[in-house]
């Protein structure tokens, strides 16, 4: 008979599947003692339990949607302070305009007096030379 008919003789080194499925203790145990190898276990089928249903991460969901929202009202509260600031601004300007303008026009009155009461004390001294 041929070469391909006669069983090659079984190499110890190379993991039996039981061997293999049981784990590393097995195949610790199978290399430790060839002769003796482990019952075979079958692995039973895991049970079903219908289709996976992914918890969605609810941490991440309300991170994203506080970042969001932040930011829109963000948004709204920078254009908001600055129509509330430009107004605030205006009506200071102007308060401060008004005031400065009574002040100023009071100071001009005073010195256009002591201007025009030294201008005519100097011409009435050239009219009436003092005697």
């Amino acid at each position: 008979m041929s070469d391909n008919m006669n069983p090659q003789p079984f190499d110890q080194s190379i993991p039996l599947l039981t061997e293999v499925l049981s784990g590393p203790q097995a195949l610790h145990q199978t290399t430790a003692e060839p002769e003796i190898a482990p019952p075979a276990r079958i692995a039973e089928p895991a049970p079903f339990l219908g289709p996976v249903t992914v918890q969605p991460d609810w941490d991440a969901i309300e991170a994203r949607l506080t970042q969001r929202i932040l930011h829109q009202v963000q948004g709204k509260i920078d254009h908001l302070l600055e129509e509330r600031i430009g107004h605030v601004l205006q009506t200071a300007l102007q308060n401060a305009l008004i005031g400065m303008r009574g002040a100023l026009r009071e100071d001009l009155q005073q010195s256009l007096e002591q201007i025009v009461a030294h201008a005519v004390s100097h011409e009435l001294g050239h009219l009436h030379p003092p005697a």
